[in-house]
């Protein structure tokens, strides 16, 4: 798992690309645009200031709010925005107001029976994570403490009566990982070893639900019993993505497991007995992206995506399937991040599109309403310049089916050049949400812009997650080459103008389709890219599941067979 913050990585490469695509290196004059110290550019042609200056826009020229976590005791939201600060919403519509700034959280959770806050973040030591709490007045007290050289809490959960706080302490020197907990006062660790990677789930009457991730197509949830000591598998084989407790019962998402037959399901095991059961999900159309249940447990809000596009409903479990008790509540085409329950009848979310930016609104079951609390803000001279994204699909090289979706102008003339992004991971999917950067490019530049889901990404099951894997990693690269195929049977595309541009693992797959189709590209953007697999898997705080990802870097002969250039 890649422990850089990439929210930061991809604000800061996006400025970069902006400058490594207008800035000059010949002598600059007061009406270039400045060329930062540290770059070393070549072939770049000098560019004016009122050239450009209309790319660029302050912060607060385009707001964009992300929900962090709901105080439930006092129907509040903590919210973030483009500065990555904390702020408080007290009521719908309501000016935030500033609660943490300089400190960029990477879980954000608040107690369950009060305004308390947990919040870990990496300030004091890059990419380690220490815990902090937040009582709303004083600064933020450290309630982690670290041994080790590379100590990290990478996961926490509050107890439900909120007086405890259970974490995992990962080293990723030893590759151990503890379980622990504070009273929020002074921490304690159980007498638990953990091997590899772990993460805290939900607790629930003594007993704690973990996750081992030991690859993306290969996680394991397990109970462990406070009382007892006792740590038990609840799925053994397939990969449970998600769990929750709720009315007594944990609930794992599991797909290619026995109880699921092989498909995606969700299991019910009691953790008395262990007796478990299938819940039938008939009633989901698309992916399944997460399960979340109502305070009391007696309700479920239901995410599911398909081609790329959200829905959020409401169940309740019947006759072992999930019955919908209230459907589809969203008013058009988006995705959607961060839900939560606000009470026992009414649910938080954030939404987002490729020409909006992310707003927050709640939905109250008894009356049916939606509330917005947060307004979106994008400049006029971006507002309706790009069309609603499409989505696309193609055949690889093996015949496998490849999508992902376009982002075009509103206008095009004749042909329009190409933008095609890959994004990292790779076990992630690209969905259309808001990006400043492909509005500007698409208004102002007259690009389209491909965004890819090849091989590797999830969403499409097990099979195509793992197709990428070892040896195979140059499948991926011929996916892109597949594309640049159906890239020159369109029409209205220009495929004598095609860039690549890919982010971290994404950033590998740009620089290796550079090489093998130079003849078909005009440019690679390469931002924060793995460049040398070998080297990658022997830092020391790389995990078990990249080498089931990438390979074992002793294999010489595996590591061989990867793009040379790449060694």
């Amino acid at each position: 798992m890649n422990r850089i913050n990439h929210n930061q990585i991809k604000f800061l490469s996006r400025a970069v690309i902006l400058f490594c695509l207008l800035v000059s290196v010949h002598g600059q004059q007061s009406d270039d645009l400045p060329v930062p110290p540290s770059f070393k550019l070549e072939g770049v042609p000098r560019i004016k200031n009122e050239d450009v200056k209309h790319l660029f826009f302050e912060p607060s020229a385009i707001k964009n709010n992300l929900i962090w976590d709901a105080d439930r005791a006092t129907r509040q939201l903590f919210v973030t925005d483009e500065k990555n600060a904390i702020y408080s919403v007290e009521s719908p519509l309501a000016k935030p107001n500033l609660a943490i700034d300089g400190r960029v959280p990477n879980t954000f959770r608040v107690s369950p029976n009060s305004s308390v806050v947990a919040f870990n973040n990496d300030k004091e030591d890059p990419d380690n994570y220490a815990l902090f709490l937040w009582d709303g007045k004083a600064e933020a007290r450290k309630l982690s403490s670290f041994n080790g050289k590379d100590d990290s809490v990478d996961s926490f959960i509050w107890e439900r009566d909120g007086k405890s706080i259970y974490y995992t302490l990962n080293d990723y020197e030893t590759k151990l990982t503890k379980l622990c907990q504070s009273d929020l006062s002074a921490s304690k660790c159980f007498s638990l070893e953990l091997k590899g990677l772990w993460n805290v789930i939900d607790i629930d009457q003594g007993n704690i639900l973990l996750k081992y991730w030991k690859s993306s197509s290969n996680q394991h949830i397990f109970n462990y019993s406070i009382r007892s000591g006792k740590l038990t598998p609840l799925s053994e084989s397939g990969n449970a993505t998600k769990a929750f407790f709720a009315a007594g019962k944990a609930f794992v998402i599991a797909e290619d497991s026995p109880e699921c037959g092989g498909s995606r399901c969700l299991i019910s095991i009691d953790p008395r007995t262990n007796k478990k059961e299938s819940i039938g999900l008939q009633n989901v159309r698309g992916y399944l992206g997460d399960i979340k249940p109502s305070p009391d447990g007696k309700s479920l809000l239901v995410q599911e995506a398909l081609n790329g596009i959200d829905s959020l409903w409401i169940g309740k479990i019947k006759d072992r399937k999930i019955v919908p008790t209230a459907s589809n509540f969203l008013g058009g085409s988006y995705v959607v991040w961060n839900t939560r329950w606000l009470s026992e009848t009414e649910v938080v979310f954030t939404i987002e599109n490729i020409s909006q930016p992310a707003l927050i609104q709640s939905f109250d079951l008894r009356s049916k309403k939606t509330t917005t609390w947060t307004n979106s803000n994008l400049p006029e001279v971006l507002t309706g310049t790009v069309k609603p994204p499409e989505t696309i699909r193609w055949r690889s090289f093996d015949s496998k089916e490849i999508s992902g979706y376009i982002v075009k102008p509103t206008k095009i003339e004749k042909k329009s050049p190409v933008l095609v992004f890959i994004h990292g991971g790779p076990q992630v999917l690209d969905r259309p949400t808001f990006s400043s950067l492909d509005v500007r490019f698409a208004t102002f530049l007259g690009l389209s812009i491909i965004h890819t889901n090849i091989r590797g990404s999830r969403g499409f099951g097990n099979e195509f997650m793992d197709a990428d894997n070892g040896s195979k990693r140059e499948d991926a690269v011929r996916d892109i080459s597949s594309l640049l195929d159906w890239i020159g049977k369109q029409p209205d595309l220009d495929a004598d103008n095609v860039i690549i541009r890919g982010e971290s693992y994404g950033g590998f797959v740009a620089l290796a389709t550079g090489l093998k189709e130079s003849s078909r590209i005009r440019a690679v953007i390469a931002e924060y890219p793995l460049v040398s697999i070998r080297n990658y898997l022997q830092q020391s705080w790389i995990d078990e599941f990249a080498k089931n990802e990438y390979g074992d870097p002793k294999d010489e002969i595996l590591m061989k067979s990867l793009m040379s250039f790449l060694r």
